[in-house]
């Protein structure tokens, strides 16, 4: 019989899962880029190499959407040092119209994205608030522009 007290009570990291909603593909043809919103739900540890992903992944569903919201709300841990690639695509999606806006409840992820972006990523706590602020910033600026 294997002695349990040598086993380390210390919980190993979770990967990071993501899963891109709607999957990605043409969307409809009587919905605009700038009126399709995809979100990307992800939970687990989100190290460099999780975030590259979910990067590539953020560029994939900005091909059929132009609305992206960014489902943290199932995540433990973000590395400080992969923030700014979010920003870099909230910023080249704003460039061409969309949005990126972000669903995080964790005050310890909220810290570190406030303290390694600043004002530059929009946080809502649930993904309808940031579902709504998307599409809301996105059409006053359509209009704004007068489209």
């Amino acid at each position: 019989m294997a002695d349990k007290s040598t086993k380390s009570s210390h919980r190993e990291p979770l990967a990071a899962v993501l899963a891109l909603k709607p999957a990605p593909g043409p969307r409809p043809a009587n919905v605009r880029w700038e009126d399709n919103v995809a979100t990307i739900a992800v939970r687990g540890d989100l190290d460099l190499e999780a975030l590259w992903a979910i990067d590539y992944t953020i560029g994939r569903a900005a091909a059929d959407a132009g609305r992206i919201v960014l489902d943290l709300r199932e995540v433990t841990h973000l590395e400080y040092n992969g923030v700014g690639e979010l920003v870099a695509r909230r910023k080249e999606l704003l460039a061409r119209g969309g949005e990126l806006v972000i669903a995080v409840r964790n005050p310890y992820l909220i810290n570190i994205l406030k303290a390694a972006a600043g004002a530059e990523l929009l946080l809502f706590r649930s993904v309808e608030e940031a579902t709504g602020a998307a599409v809301a910033v996105a059409s006053a600026r359509a209009q704004r522009r007068g489209l």
